[in-house]
């Protein structure tokens, strides 16, 4: 009942701001319309919309993939280790490429550094760049 409503609500709420956080972080940028002080109207001034629009911007990795693809990433890595052709027959939507990508994103969070303690045994441990 409650509970679960309001554990949704919060899921929601931080997925809003991950995004927000991710998307556009540390900018500041000033209101639309006109400015009173200036008698101006900022019509050529930065806005999010701008940057999020602009052609010239690239997508992170990262924002590529949902939640659920992370999760199913996460959990097939966890079942096949980093056999990536494997790990793609679970994670449909993205290509071994693609996989490979977000891998070594996601290998500098602190996602890895739990699944690394879980699941590599020392002799399985192939990469030599880990930290």
């Amino acid at each position: 009942g409650q509970v679960a409503r309001w554990r949704a609500h919060r899921v929601a709420e931080d997925y809003i701001n991950l995004a927000g956080n991710m998307m556009l972080p540390g900018i500041h940028l000033a209101p639309f319309g006109y400015d009173a002080p200036s008698g101006q109207y900022p019509i050529e001034s930065i806005t999010a919309l701008g940057i999020l629009t602009s052609p010239l911007r690239r997508p992170t990795i990262v924002e590529k993939w949902s939640p659920y693809e992370i999760a199913v990433f996460e959990a097939s890595l966890a079942l096949c280790g980093k056999h990536f052709h494997q790990v793609q027959k679970f994670v449909k939507t993205k290509n071994t490429k693609e996989i490979i990508e977000f891998y070594y994103v996601w290998k500098k969070t602190a996602h890895y550094k739990v699944w690394k303690r879980q699941y590599i045994l020392p002799e399985d441990e192939v990469d030599s760049d880990d930290d």
